[in-house]
């Protein structure tokens, strides 16, 4: 195999084409130049070793004008697309290098230069992206512990952008990343050293480009059309530095963004990856399928976009009262009047995707069969205003105004183009009979040719009197009329000898050269003239683009109001109320998802009331495989639902506006991360008890079963009493343990109340009511559940001799907790208030010189170690003082 690399190649030796190739090289060395040559595009050098190798070529070698032979592979020019994709599904960047003129009319090398850059985020094939979601890259600029963040989907127009300031700034940012999931990032120099950052990028393989600094600035967003106030900070620098990216690898500025416009972080609730993840709001825990996900349950659209708009909702739940109204009156209505959401779900099925079309009319990468689609679409809207146009909603009349019919656009695509035209552009084929005069005496010279050849042959035979006069073709003579040489004195003055043979004699007429020539050309030029034509089309088109993208949302919206009406009426959902205390009473509430795939009449509903007095915390106790986690789940849903706009699965329900959701479910080691399950477990415990307010909903599953019992048992009875301080942070919270310990901080503790999933005994078995009851329960059943799982029977006996022994000294130990324990006492004397302040130096310095996120589980666990024995020091002396 050759040993040629870029970086020892003699550029002055190299041919002209691979100097050409290198040069190319040079001004987009991260990317993979595809070269046009003939009807392949060949890559060469380094380029090719890696793209034979990932594509499975066959790697050949081409002289260069240097010793060794260049490295080569390419694929046809007609096959290019799926090989590209397969390389940007891997996160490489392409850049396409075409020919810019035309090889016959070349003098020497033919002219070439990059056309466009392909990277991971600006994909615009419709075959290739996830119609269900966008395809988002993301920009992010950081700037003296703040951060601009710019997020867009090229194909659709999508795009938002923000600031994320203070404290929980980076926090923050890093729940918009999750939330927006981007397939590549542009970031500014500074942010690229951020550890957490590139290290998330490299375990899911993300495409990273750095820009210089000067890509984000408010210069370059006025240059772009960006308006923006001089007090805003960093939101339109990074979109400058997101569309300046945009801007070099596609050619052009995109047009199709409209007015660019922050929005709000705060608007929104947060919801963090934890939340995200274990509620399964758009894909399963497991094995991460959209089906057993929120998503897959309330999602009934009937468009692409719409599954998209409806996805974004769920991602981003609402704190504005009114405007969740608003969606409510809406899905009210459709709910209500089934023949009319019936008649508008029957409209939007089969539309076009017009949203990601305006991605390629903006980039003049439309298809004809794209135009003939949004034709067709364009002729159904129609039916929309007649069916909103009495509709009082304000949703509803907004929508209807926003949905543009364009019937001009849609009689100039009718007019020209054909039903089912080609997918290449160059191949002919586009435009209808009667749309241009000159294209259709080409078309027809093209297609009647040969009819034209047989009546001019019958009509010389009549003329001339030669009865076996024939006219022909061959490609060294072109067309001829052909006469025996026994006949030639019949031959009229017009014809002109062309070519003698044995027997007959060929001639030539002005008429049938002039003809000869049309024909010939015909077909190249109809092909040329009908290209011209689509460039004109397609260039209207775009003239049209904001409408079609007002359009296109308008429907996006409409669809997914329909969706969640249809998913109300059909699984009898209620209209929940929503109001600014923090409250949170359900009326027997159902799991969205689980009540589907059960089915409804084998789910079991359950109540829940939580307010700020005297029931804010819920401490829920009960067995494994009880349901208690399903049960908190479905209370978490059903308020992103209702703050969505949605109808909830309950009787009834009053939804306090949760600003967050966090979660601490389930057990399992992040190992890509280098985090053990306990350590997972306490960052999320960390985020929450520091980033939540009284106004989040707090969903807390199992705290502390991640070490030993006596560590778990202590850090879940401070955490519950943390939360119950509001002082502190005062939140509604539900929080399942097996540490039945815990149901005496009901008695210390005001809000906290206890509650246990119902069990029966029957006949020795135990059966799972899934019932919520009040009061707490010390029986865990954990014995039964092992027998029921196949666990032999003498493990099982066995385990059963050993927990009457450990309930005798449990007991014991529950006495003396409640005898002893004084938490949270911040009455503390002068000794000890000293002791602790040394004690607290020591800590924080050793926490200091630690990075938990570089920590081994074995490192992690030692300081742990250390800390506590620091603690239990400090304890002796305490009490040796005493």
């Amino acid at each position: 195999m050759s040993t040629l690399r870029f970086e020892n190649i003699d550029k002055e030796r190299l041919t002209p084409l691979m100097r050409q190739y290198v040069e190319e090289k040079e001004s987009r060395p991260d990317c993979l130049i595809f070269m046009r040559l003939g009807d392949f595009y060949e890559v060469f050098f380094d380029d090719a070793v890696l793209t034979a190798r990932e594509l499975e070529l066959k790697l050949t070698g081409r002289d260069c004008g240097l010793e060794e032979r260049a490295p080569m592979c390419g694929v046809p020019h007609h096959a290019v697309d799926k090989y590209l994709n397969r390389l940007l599904e891997r996160g490489y960047k392409i850049a396409i290098c075409e020919q810019v003129e035309d090889p016959a009319e070349a003098k020497g090398l033919v002219a070439r230069e990059v056309v466009r850059v392909l990277t991971p985020g600006t994909q615009l094939d419709p075959d290739t992206l996830d119609a269900n979601k966008y395809s988002i890259i993301c920009a992010v600029l950081e700037e003296d512990g703040a951060y601009g963040i710019a997020a867009c989907d090229l194909s659709s127009g999508h795009f938002e952008t923000s600031d994320l300031l203070g404290i929980q700034a980076e926090s923050h940012l890093f729940d918009e990343i999750e939330r927006f999931s981007p397939v590549e990032f542009v970031v500014n120099e500074k942010f690229a050293q951020n550890y957490r950052f590139m290290d998330y990028c490299a375990r899911k393989q993300i495409t990273v480009s750095r820009l210089p600094d000067s890509s984000f600035t408010s210069k370059k967003a006025s240059e772009f059309g960006i308006k923006y106030d001089e007090k805003d900070l960093l939101w339109h620098r990074s979109s400058a530095g997101l569309i300046y990216y945009l801007q070099d690898t596609q050619g052009m500025v995109p047009t199709h963004f409209g007015e660019i416009k922050p929005y709000r972080f705060r608007d929104y609730m947060i919801l963090d990856r934890a939340a995200r993840v274990n509620l399964e709001l758009t894909e399963t825990l497991r094995d991460r399928k959209r089906r057993g996900s929120l998503l897959w349950a309330v999602d009934h659209c009937k468009t692409a976009m719409g599954s998209r708009n409806l996805r974004q909702w769920l991602e981003q739940p609402l704190l504005n009262i009114s405007q969740i109204r608003r969606r409510q009156d809406a899905v009210a209505f459709l709910k209500d009047n089934f023949m009319i959401r019936r008649s508008l779900a029957d409209a939007l099925y089969g539309l076009y995707d017009m949203e990601r079309l305006s991605g390629r009319i903006a980039s003049f990468n439309v298809s004809p069969r794209d135009l003939v689609s949004l034709r067709d679409t364009l002729s159904r809207l129609p039916e929309f205003h007649e069916l909103l146009e009495e509709i009082e909603t304000d949703a509803l009349k907004a929508i209807a105004g926003e949905i543009h019919a364009l019937p001009e656009l849609e009689d100039m695509l009718s007019r020209a183009l054909l039903d089912d035209p080609p997918i290449q552009i160059m191949d002919g084929g586009l435009i209808r009979d009667g749309y241009d005069v000159t294209r259709d005496e080409l078309a027809n010279i093209a297609l009647h040719g040969q009819e034209y050849i047989l009546q001019l042959e019958a009509e010389e035979r009549e003329r001339t009197g030669i009865k076996n006069l024939k006219v022909g073709y061959n490609r060294v003579a072109g067309y001829y009329i052909e006469v025996l040489k026994s006949q030639s004195d019949k031959v009229p003055e017009n014809y002109r000898r062309r070519q003698t043979l044995t027997n007959s004699e060929r001639y030539l007429t002005p008429e049938l050269k002039e003809y000869e020539e049309k024909i010939l050309t015909a077909n190249q030029k109809l092909k040329s003239l009908e290209y011209e034509i689509f460039i004109s089309i397609r260039e209207t088109v775009a003239q049209y683009l904001e409408k079609i993208q007002t359009t296109a949302r308008a429907l996006a919206r409409l669809d997914a109001l329909i969706s969640l009406a249809e998913v109300a009426e059909r699984h009898n959902y209620c209209r929940p109320r929503l109001t600014e205390e923090s409250i949170l009473k359900i009326t027997q509430g159902r799991h969205p998802v689980v009540e589907q795939i059960l089915g409804a009449s084998d789910f079991v509903p359950n109540d829940i009331e939580l307010n700020t007095n005297d029931q804010r915390i819920m401490l829920l106790t009960g067995p494994n495989m009880s349901g208690k986690s399903t049960y908190m789940r479905q209370v978490a849903l059903i308020c992103i639902l209702a703050q969505c706009g949605g109808f909830v699965p309950a009787d009834s329900a009053v939804i306090g506006i949760c600003d967050q959701i966090f979660t601490r479910v389930g057990a399992s080691d992040d190992v890509s991360g280098g985090q053990s399950t306990f350590m997972v477990e306490m960052s999320e415990v960390a985020t929450i008890l520091t980033q939540a307010t009284p106004h989040s909903l707090l969903i807390l599953d199992e705290i502390g079963r991640g070490t030993s019992t006596a560590d778990g048992l202590s850090i879940a009875w401070a955490v519950v009493e943390y939360l119950a301080d509001t002082t502190f942070i005062g939140a509604r919270s539900m929080f399942a343990t097996h540490f039945h310990e815990l149901i005496e901080l009901s008695q210390t503790q005001k809000g906290v109340f206890n509650a246990h999933v119902d069990v029966a005994k029957r006949g020795g078995e135990i059966v799972f009511l899934h019932q919520i009851k009040s009061g707490g329960t010390d029986q865990s059943y954990g014995i039964e559940v092992s027998r029921l799982a196949g666990v032999p029977v003498p493990v099982v006996d066995r385990a059963r001799e050993i927990m009457a022994v450990l309930e005798k000294a449990n007991k014991r130990e529950r006495r003396q907790i409640r005898k002893d324990a004084q938490p949270m006492d911040g009455q503390l004397g002068l000794f000890a208030q000293a002791q602790s302040v040394k004690l607290a130096d020591e800590i924080i310095e050793r926490l200091a010189d630690s990075d938990p996120n570089a920590m081994s589980p074995i490192e992690a666990y030692s300081l742990l170690l250390d800390l506590k024995q620091l603690v239990e020091r400090q304890e002796r002396m305490r009490q040796e003082e005493d």
